[in-house]
C-alpha cells in the first residue's frame, strides 16, 4: 500500500510545485505589465501639463486711460442735396459658393461638406459634428473616413509646415477631440487614423517646444 501512494504523492508535490512556479511567473509579468503602464500615463501627463503650460496665455496689462480730446469748434457745412443716384447703394453681388478643396492624386470626395467642415474642427461646434458625423457614416469610403481623421493635423493650419505658437491652441483643441472620440471609434480603420494623427499633434507641440517630449520617440 506504501509502494502505491509513495508515487501519488510524488507526483501531486510536482504539480504543486509546478503550479506555484507559473503562478508567481504570471504575477510577475502582470506587475511589470502595469509598472510599464504607468510609466506610460505619468510620461503622457507631464507632456500634456508641458504644453498647457506652454499655451496659457499671459496676463495681458490694462491699458492706461487715454486722454480725453479737447473738442474743436466746429464750422458750419454747407448743406447738399444727396443726388437720388447717390443715396441708393449697389447692391453687392451674392458671394460665390466655396468648393470643397480637391486633393491631387486622389478622387473628389463623396462628402465635399464633411472635407470643408474639417478644417474647424476643434474651433466650431456645428463643423465638428458635420465631421463627427461622416466618420462615423458606414456608407462613407474607408479611405475618405481615414483622411478625414489623419487630416487633422493639416487642413485648418495657415501653414502646417511651418507652425508657430499661435497654431498651439488649435493643436490642443484637436488632440482633446481625439481623446473625446478614438474611444469609441467604429473599425480598424478610424481607430488607426486617431492614433496616427494624435501622434503627428503630439509631434507638433514638440516641434514648437523644441525638444521632444518623453514617451512620443
Amino acid at each position: 500500500m506504501k509502494r502505491l501512494l509513495y508515487p501519488l504523492f510524488l507526483v501531486v508535490a510536482v504539480l504543486a510545485v509546478a503550479i506555484a512556479f507559473l503562478s508567481a511567473r504570471q504575477a510577475g509579468r502582470q506587475a511589470a505589465a502595469e509598472a510599464l503602464l504607468e510609466r506610460e500615463k505619468a510620461a503622457q501627463a507631464v507632456a500634456v501639463e508641458r504644453v498647457w503650460n506652454v499655451a496659457a496665455p499671459a496676463p495681458a496689462e490694462a491699458p492706461p486711460p487715454e486722454p480725453k480730446p479737447v473738442p474743436a469748434a466746429e464750422a458750419p457745412q454747407p448743406a447738399t442735396t444727396p443726388s437720388p443716384a447717390a443715396a441708393v447703394p449697389a447692391a453687392a453681388p451674392p458671394p460665390a459658393p466655396k468648393a470643397a478643396p480637391v486633393r491631387r492624386g486622389k478622387p473628389a470626395p463623396k462628402d465635399p461638406m464633411a472635407r470643408e467642415a474639417l478644417s474647424l474642427v476643434g474651433a466650431d461646434v456645428g463643423a465638428e459634428a458635420i465631421w463627427l458625423q461622416a466618420i462615423n457614416n458606414p456608407d462613407l469610403p474607408a479611405n475618405e473616413r481615414k483622411d478625414l481623421i489623419e487630416d487633422l493635423n493639416e487642413d485648418g493650419f495657415p501653414d502646417p509646415k511651418n507652425i508657430t505658437e499661435d497654431d498651439l491652441p488649435l493643436i490642443l483643441s484637436r488632440m482633446a477631440v481625439i481623446e473625446a472620440y478614438a474611444g469609441e471609434a467604429m473599425d480598424e480603420v478610424n481607430l488607426a487614423a486617431f492614433a496616427e494623427a494624435y501622434k503627428d499633434l503630439v509631434n507638433m507641440c514638440a516641434r514648437l517646444l523644441q525638444e521632444p517630449l518623453p514617451g512620443t520617440r
